[in-house]
């Protein structure tokens, strides 16, 4: 089979020593290369070897797979591992690697770490080892390989408040779960809730039913979590409504009835009916998934009270926006809009964690703070707009 000419094997690749990114943080994550997991740190104990099989695994000749990507366009991994944590509690010193465990359909760890930044080259590897095509696939989802950002910078370049926001953050990409039911899982948690809560609720429910890898859990299959008792699932945090969406979710998911992959070539309309058409999906769920899971950068969850709140900051002096402000607001920014959303997001939360962002030039604009905005200025590890804020009920 014909390889992409953008990619090549690489059973020994190692990173050149840590890229520099364009943002300098100080702040914790639930990201870690030997110390956590991708979203599930406290089941996680300390690993001899990054690379080290299943004790219960006889493969002992085909114990990696690598290979090496060049993604479209700039890419910074140890940013978007930083810009991934700061939405959650801070659990552990700064990651330059992300760590997936994942089903591809055996159990395995996908290891992705950024060996140069200019140009930008990605190394993948698996352990155990895996089919070469199903390491691609699966490491090209997990950074959104297929997202370019360049047109997205021309566009809002000279932007007075986008254009010094991306420049400070360049080569920010939203990171993928493993897989889109994992996603729609997600979403179910964080309806109506802080996404601190969620997170631990999502971190219970691993660890109750995840499968145990190596030291790590992979997130629940759809037949597990179809399998379990209410009770189970009521026990990790869930209310008996969302526990009930989620198994109906795990049921609909084994039994063909929502069949994610196949989603995916459809228009944003067509996904958004399949998916309201089940229940436990609403509007702000479904606009959630499209964004984050199938990676439509133009997609705004504009129901989203912390979101409301964070482009309020930057475009209403501090004001938090309705829903229709804020789609007017990011209306310039068509078709980025979401991806827009993110970009703020990140530099208000980074920025609030006491990070140090470089911009080219200050942004103008009266609800933003001066020192949030300039090198060497870091306001502390204040509260973040929607920490606590609950998100949309569906």
């Amino acid at each position: 089979m014909r390889k992409d000419p953008s990619e090549h094997d690489a059973a020994k690749d190692a990173p050149q020593g840590q890229p520099r990114g364009s943002c300098t943080v100080n702040i914790h994550h639930h990201l870690d290369l030997e110390k956590g997991s991708r979203r599930y740190p406290e089941a996680v104990p300390k690993r001899k070897s990054p690379h080290r099989p299943l004790a219960s695994n006889s493969r002992s000749k085909d114990l990696l797979t690598s290979i090496i990507l060049h993604p479209k366009g700039p890419f910074d991994l140890p940013l978007s591992l930083q810009a991934a944590a700061s939405f959650f509690p801070a659990i552990g010193p700064p990651a330059v690697v992300l760590r997936a465990p994942v089903l591809l359909p055996d159990a395995t760890i996908i290891d992705i770490r950024q060996s140069s930044m200019r140009p930008s080259l990605i190394t993948a590897s698996a352990s155990p080892a895996i089919d070469l095509n199903r390491l691609r696939a699966a490491a090209k989802w997990l950074i959104s390989w297929d997202l370019d950002l360049r047109p997205f910078y021309e566009q809002v370049a000279s932007h007075r408040i986008m254009g010094p926001v991306t420049a400070a953050l360049t080569g920010l990409k939203p990171l993928r779960p493993a897989t889109l039911f994992e996603m729609a899982a997600i979403a179910i948690t964080e309806q109506q809730l802080s996404l601190a809560a969620a997170f631990h609720i999502r971190t219970r429910l691993v660890k109750r039913f995840g499968t145990p890898l190596d030291g790590l859990r992979i997130f629940p299959s759809p037949r597990r979590i179809a399998a379990a008792r209410l009770r189970e699932l009521t026990v990790c945090g869930l209310s008996l409504r969302k526990a009930q969406y989620l198994k109906g979710l795990a049921r609909a998911t084994m039994r063909g009835g929502l069949e994610f992959e196949a989603l995916a070539p459809h228009s944003d309309q067509q996904i958004s009916r399949t998916l309201m058409s089940n229940r436990g999906f609403g509007e702000w769920s479904t606009q959630y998934i499209l964004a984050r899971g199938f990676g439509r950068p133009d997609i705004l969850p504009s129901g989203d009270v912390g979101l409301r709140r964070v482009v309020g900051h930057y475009f209403a002096a501090g004001r938090r926006l309705t829903s229709t402000e804020l789609e007017h607001a990011l209306l310039p920014f068509r078709p980025f809009r979401g991806l827009a959303a993110f970009y703020l997001s990140v530099h208000w939360r980074l920025c609030r964690a006491g990070a140090t962002l470089i911009l080219a030039r200050p942004l103008r604009s009266a609800g933003v703070s001066s020192k949030m905005s300039t090198p060497g200025a870091a306001t502390g590890a204040a509260q973040t707009p929607g920490a606590t804020a609950k998100r949309r009920s569906s």
